[in-house]
């Protein structure tokens, strides 16, 4: 896996990375710009690791020691939540542009097609990973899926000589989080796709199994509203979101708390 000093020889453009309660994300300013980092990767045949970071993993960060080093030994933190947001600007003074993982693996995608790099989908169920890739192949003519599996299998070895196999690009994962984060980080060093991210519930989107939330709700980060309405039984994943602000609110008056080790 590449070190994060490792990120000036790989892309200039990636932004210095802030904090948030300890969590390492890169401020990048538009979609364009994190696609220009993860072109040079490819094109220069490195190796990268994104993670999308959002409150709720900030917050099992810091009480998950495991989750927390595999975090900050990604190669690149994205700013996948309007919590993350508005968090840098409380200790940071800056507020973060939104680049949500579900909108970068579009435009990763798009760019794909483009250039003819081949992607491998990993994840969700048979259905869900079949369905999405027809779906992005009708969206995106001369998209190269160069492999597909769901994430219902036992034998981790076999997937990574499919993944291998393919020469794929792009390694998208997409089994839920942290789960996803962890799959990646446990096996990174053996798949040889350039790049790797974990997409979360984005293959059951595609695929229409999942709803997105409206474009108004996207645009002002409060997609979590839509998604409690329509989904009830989320409640219980948002409601770390008052914990983790209280984790924010006492580092922005007093410091820096002392989390698990990294």
């Amino acid at each position: 896996m590449i070190n994060k000093s490792d990120n000036a020889s790989i892309s200039p453009a990636i932004p210095e990375p802030l904090s948030v309660l300890g969590i390492q994300v890169v401020p990048f300013e538009s979609y364009s710009q994190a696609v220009q980092c993860i072109d040079e990767v490819i094109t220069s045949k490195r190796k990268a690791f994104w993670v999308a970071i959002n409150p709720r993993k900030v917050y099992q960060a810091t009480r998950d020691r495991q989750l927390r080093s595999i975090l900050n030994r990604a190669d690149v933190g994205i700013c996948d939540g309007i919590g993350v947001a508005l968090a840098s600007k409380l200790l940071n003074g800056r507020f973060l542009s939104r680049c949500t993982g579900c909108d970068l693996f579009f435009h990763l995608v798009s760019n794909a097609a483009r250039k003819g790099w081949g992607i491998f989908m990993l994840g969700a169920s048979p259905e869900s990973n079949e369905k999405a890739c027809l779906k992005l192949q009708e969206m995106y003519p001369g998209l190269r899926i160069v492999g597909r599996r769901d994430g219902y299998f036992q034998d981790s070895s076999t997937v990574i000589e499919e993944i291998n196999a393919s020469g794929a690009d792009l390694l998208f994962v997409a089994m839920g989080s942290p789960k996803q984060e962890f799959w990646i980080s446990q096996y990174r060093d053996s798949i040889q796709a350039s790049f790797c991210m974990g997409v979360g519930g984005t293959f059951d989107v595609i695929s229409g199994k999942a709803k997105r939330a409206p474009k108004v709700f996207r645009k002002t980060g409060t997609e979590f509203l839509f998604r409690l309405v329509m989904e009830p039984r989320r409640l219980k994943r948002q409601v770390t979101f008052v914990p983790y602000m209280l984790k924010v609110f006492k580092e922005m008056l007093f410091g820096p708390s002392e989390f698990p080790n990294a």
